[in-house]
């Protein structure tokens, strides 16, 4: 009895060997399939072909260069009109900030002696300073620097003569604008501003007024 037993157990335990020895298999395969898998992509196939399709929306890089036309009037005693014309290079240092270098000047006819000669006064002046975007399209601008007025066939205040004279000194100004029409990198913008300039010998002169600008961005 005991001998014919016996071949049953070894097919038994033969059987039950089989049995872990491929359990151990599926699970040493599939350990090496998980493996040999790539890791998890953090960015799915979809975000990634529509951050490739973004283009950047900022305007202003680098190196920008605007200028400006318009009427202006101007304050040294009495009251002259005239024309302006500014030409502003800058240096971007944030999307909204831009570092400035503007020279600008304006120029008032007036008449003078009995046959009424046409002659102009002159300011000129430039300023380093900043320009700011409070929003996508409105800006302020602030700087400092030096100037000159020239006054021809002006009146004397002592000799009551009149007489060209020239008048330095340093100057600062501010300003603001709209950015109206924006087309690939240029602009269009209107724009009012004020300079005040300090003559060393002479009374102050204030000149402000309005402009056209065109800015390259």
């Amino acid at each position: 009895m005991t001998r014919a037993c016996y071949p049953d157990r070894v097919l038994g335990v033969t059987k039950w060997a089989i049995a872990l020895v491929t359990i151990a298999g599926a699970q040493i395969a599939h350990a090496d399939d998980k493996k040999d898998e790539d890791p998890p992509d953090p960015e799915p196939a979809a975000d990634r072909a529509a951050n490739a399709n973004l283009e950047s929306i900022e305007h202003r890089r680098g190196i920008v260069f605007s200028a400006a036309l318009g009427p202006s009037l101007t304050f040294h005693g009495n009251t002259g009109t005239g024309g302006t014309f500014t030409v502003k290079v800058g240096h971007v240092a944030t999307p909204r900030a831009v570092f400035t270098f503007l020279i600008g000047g304006g120029a008032q006819p007036h008449r003078v002696g009995t046959d009424g000669n046409l002659v102009a006064n002159n300011v000129t002046y430039a300023l380093a300073g900043a320009q700011y975007w409070f929003t996508g399209s409105v800006w302020a601008s602030a700087g400092i620097g030096g100037g000159s007025f020239h006054c021809n066939q002006c009146i004397d205040k002592d000799t009551m003569i009149a007489k060209d004279t020239k008048h330095a000194g340093p100057a600062s100004g501010v300003g603001a604008g709209v950015d109206l029409v924006r087309f690939k990198g240029m602009v269009l913008g209107v724009e009012i501003y004020s300079v005040l300039l300090l003559p060393k010998d002479d009374r102050a002169v204030l000149s402000g007024g309005s402009a056209l600008s065109l800015a390259f961005d």
